[in-house]
């Protein structure tokens, strides 16, 4: 046995996947544009109609008395009636199917109603026994294929999602924030980078991860700080653009969007404390300093990673000019020859200062001193956001 999947359970999957690749093949496309199946029993055509149509005193009334009913029939299409239902926005039918054990297809449905965007459908769904300790969320289709269930029964003929997609992930695809919340609440703790012996599979499942890694409302939700995990996750993309030569234009898109994110925080800064914040990080993390100068250690960072947008907003400027002025408030409203001569000034004095703070390190010229000192890291941040 490896990992609870006994032998027989894989090859059992491995002869019904066979199977269907071979009705596939002998039924060709016009399967599409024929009637409905035959197999199916009146009974059942009824059940998929009232599922479909949202007829609630039917579907509630076959479900308590039909004991010859099967709940999991497919249509035509090769959709059961929890698919129907979750394609036309049917919550009461939903719970009612949901309260039926042995139902299957329901990390499909799960899927389906997170990209329609339907949020009360998935709360109901993630309620179900099935999504218990949010095992279920983390994993994708292709990785429970192996699974001796019907979680992830695809249809014979093909699926709409790809098949290494999760729940989060496709949730951070269509920027679903509210839905991305309700899968944090319920365990799926993160986008999983997880390596497959594939290539083609292995790239693919990178390039969707990262994208739902890249999404707004994965960051927003998922991170304390949204701000330092976009600007990580924006440099580690640009590495990847470099390393990956062949999805170059598709890494630098998503190494855009997190840059773009981090602007978009600046611009709905309503005042100066929460500019602050966004500037300086975590200030309790950061070292304190002896004079409660900022640490602006995001600004440092964004310098780092070139990210020239975020240091040269307008928001970022305006707390540096203010630090900068903080002790020569009417020095900002002189002329540009006031100004040289000033900056000439403390140039010419900043060797004198240095010798005063070594002999008295006590003294006030050791504060005027580190205030100098702080004057020319401001001076180097401006410089850079220019350059």
């Amino acid at each position: 046995m490896v990992r609870g999947i006994t032998f027989e359970a894989i090859q059992r999957r491995h002869t019904t996947l066979r199977e269907k690749c071979r009705r596939q093949a002998v039924r060709g496309p016009a399967y599409m544009f024929s009637k409905r199946g035959t197999s199916l029993t009146e009974e059942e055509e009824r059940f998929l109609d009232a599922t479909e149509y949202g007829n609630i005193p039917v579907v509630r009334k076959m479900l308590e008395e039909s004991k010859t009913l099967n709940v999991n029939c497919l249509d035509y299409m090769g959709q059961n009636a929890l698919q129907l239902a979750v394609e036309n926005e049917h919550l009461k039918v939903i719970e009612l199917l949901l309260k039926r054990e042995g139902l299957t297809r329901v990390g499909d449905a799960l899927l389906l109603a997170i990209s329609k965007g339907y949020v009360w459908i998935v709360e109901a769904i993630v309620a179900h026994p099935a999504f218990e300790g949010g095992l279920r969320l983390t994993l994708s289709p292709l990785e429970q294929q192996l699974r001796d269930d019907d979680f992830y029964t695809y249809d014979e003929d093909g699926t709409r999602f790809s098949q290494d997609i999760t729940p989060m992930i496709l949730a951070a695809h269509c920027k679903e924030y509210e839905i991305v919340h309700i899968l944090l609440l319920k365990g799926c703790s993160e986008c999983a980078k997880k390596q497959k012996q594939d290539t083609f599979s292995h790239s693919q499942l990178r390039m969707n991860t990262y994208k739902g890694l890249a999404s707004a409302a994965y960051l927003s939700l998922s991170s304390e700080d949204p701000v330092l995990t976009a600007l990580e996750l924006s440099n580690e993309l640009a590495q990847l653009a470099n390393i990956e030569t062949e999805f170059k234009n598709d890494y630098r898109k998503l190494s855009m969007k997190c840059k773009d994110f981090v602007v978009g925080m600046l611009d709905l800064c309503r005042n100066t404390e929460e500019v602050e914040a966004i500037l300086n990080g975590d200030v309790d993390q950061s070292l304190p300093s002896e004079h409660h100068w900022p640490c602006l250690s995001r600004v440092k960072l964004a310098i780092k990673y070139e990210v020239k947008k975020f240091v040269a907003h307008p928001n970022c400027q305006q707390q540096l000019l203010t630090l900068w002025y903080e002790n020569l408030s009417g020095l900002r409203q002189q002329s540009i020859s006031v100004k040289f001569w000033t900056v000439q000034g403390v140039m010419v004095g900043l060797p004198f200062l240095a010798i005063a703070c070594w002999i008295m390190p006590c003294s006030k010229v050791h504060h005027h001193h580190s205030e100098s000192i702080h004057l020319i890291t401001l001076g180097r941040l401006l410089f850079s956001s220019i350059v």
